[in-house]
C-alpha cells in the first residue's frame, strides 16, 4: 500500500517554542535538526505588538529533529517528544540569557498535535534582561541562532566523553524555570537558582580539605593537638563540614573571573558584585534558601527583579527578623544570582562541548 504522503512523517517531529526576546536567523545541523522562525499571520493586527519590544513581546520558532525508522513493536506505543522542548528551551535559556517557553508538538510520531498556546498571551516586564530585546551585557552571546553551532553537541549526543551533561540538562532546565516564575514568584524563582547553582556544584570534585576555610582549618588543628580524642573529634567535625553548601560555594567561585565582575548589567555603581563582595554574597544567598526552608520566612519582595537590575542590595533592609535582615544585606538579588548562575552554566556547557563558549563569543561581539 502506498503510503499518504500528506500526513505527517512518523520520523519527523516538529515542537513549537517561543520566547520574550527576539532572535535572527536559523541553526541547522545537517538533515536532523532544525530551528526556524514560526511567523505570524501577515494579516494578523497584533504583528506589531509581538515584535516590537514592549508588555505583550512575543516570538516563536520551530524545533524540527527526525528520529529513526520506528519499528513494528515501537509503533504499539506511540512516543511522546514534548519533554525534548523543555530541554531544548532550557538551553537555549542559559545559552543567550533569555526566557524561552515550550508550547509541545505540532506533529509527534506521524500525528498532528495542537500546541498550548496560554503562556504566548501572558505579558512581561520587557525592560528585564532576560525579556529584553537587547543581547545580554554579561557573557554576550549575539540573539542570532545560528551560533547555536557552538553547541550543537548537546543536540547532537556528541559531547565530550564522561562530561558532566547529566548535570548540565537538569541546572540549566531549574534556570530556565526561574525565569518562567522571576516576575510573578520571585522566591520560587531564587530557590530554583540555588538549585541549578547546587545541581551544577555536582560536576566538581572537592577534597574535603579544599571545602573547609582556613579559619576553621586552624581551630581543627588546634582541637587535633589540645584534646585526648582530638583527632576523632576532628574527623566528625570534618565530616559534618562537607557540606552542599561550601560546595555550592567553591563551585560557583571557581567559575567566575575577571570577564564576569567586568561586564554587570545594574545601572548603579553600588548595586554590583565585586572581588571582594562575591564570595560572601554567594554564601549569603544559600543562607537565605536555608533560612527560608528551616523558618518560612517570606524574602520575595527584597530579591525580586526590577529595572535597575542591581546584582546586590543597597544597604541592610529592615525586617523584623534581625538574622534575615543581615543575611539580607549580603544576599545576591535575583538579577544577580541569575547573572551568576547563567555564567556558571555556559562554563559547563564549554566544559560539555570541549569548547571555550565565552572565548568564542568575544570574537563574535
Amino acid at each position: 500500500m502506498v503510503k499518504n504522503s500528506l500526513k505527517p512523517d512518523e520520523r519527523i517531529q516538529k515542537i513549537l517554542i517561543s520566547t520574550t526576546s527576539r532572535f535572527v536567523g536559523e541553526y541547522e545541523n545537517s538533515n536532523d535538526i532544525l530551528l526556524s522562525h514560526a511567523w505570524l499571520n501577515i494579516g494578523n493586527s497584533n504583528i506589531a505588538n509581538r515584535y516590537d519590544e514592549n508588555p505583550a513581546s512575543r516570538s516563536s520558532y520551530v524545533f524540527v529533529f527526525r528520529v529513526e525508522e520506528p519499528d513494528e513493536v515501537k509503533r504499539v506505543v506511540l512516543p511522546n517528544y514534548a519533554p525534548t522542548g523543555d530541554y531544548i528551551c532550557s538551553y537555549l535559556s542559559a545559552f543567550y540569557g533569555k526566557r524561552f517557553d515550550n508550547h509541545g508538538p505540532t506533529e509527534n510520531a506521524g500525528i498532528y498535535s495542537t500546541p498550548d498556546l496560554s503562556i504566548y498571551n501572558t505579558i512581561c516586564t520587557h525592560r528585564l534582561p532576560f525579556n529584553s530585546h537587547s543581547i545580554r551585557s554579561c557573557a554576550a552571546v549575539p540573539l542570532n541562532l545560528t551560533h547555536l553551532s557552538l553547541i550543537e553537541n548537546l543536540f547532537t549526543g556528541k559531547s565530550v566523553e564522561d562530561s558532566p551533561i547529566s548535570q548540565l540538562e537538569t541546572a540549566c532546565k531549574f534556570y530556565r524555570q526561574a525565569l518562567q516564575n522571576a516576575e510573578n514568584d520571585p522566591e520560587t524563582a531564587y530557590l530554583h537558582l540555588i538549585t541549578s547553582g547546587e545541581i551544577l556544584s555536582g560536576a566538581f570534585d572537592y577534597q574535603k580539605e579544599e571545602l573547609i576555610d582556613e579559619s576553621t582549618n586552624l581551630c581543627l588543628k588546634e582541637i587535633e593537638e589540645s584534646l585526648e580524642n582530638g583527632i576523632k573529634l576532628s574527623n566528625q567535625i570534618r565530616s559534618r563540614i562537607f557540606s552542599v553548601k561550601n560546595k555550592f560555594v567553591l563551585s560557583i567561585c571557581s567559575l567566575i573571573d575577571d570577564q564576569f565582575f567586568a561586564h554587570s548589567e545594574s545601572k548603579n555603581n553600588f548595586g554590583i558584585f565585586t572581588e571582594q563582595n562575591f564570595e560572601k554574597s554567594i554564601k549569603s544567598a544559600y543562607d537565605l534558601r536555608s533560612r527560608y526552608v528551616h523558618t518560612g520566612v517570606h524574602f520575595g519582595g527584597w530579591v525580586k527583579p526590577d529595572q535597575q537590575i542591581d546584582d546586590i542590595q543597597h544597604g541592610q533592609p529592615v525586617v523584623d527578623d534581625k538574622q534575615l535582615a543581615k543575611i539580607l544585606a549580603h544576599a545576591p538579588k535575583f538579577c544577580g544570582l541569575e547573572r551568576t548562575i547563567r555564567y556558571c552554566l555556559i562554563k559547563l556547557m564549554g566544559k560539555c562541548c570541549g569548547v571555550d563558549i565565552l572565548k568564542e563569543i568575544n570574537k563574535l561581539t
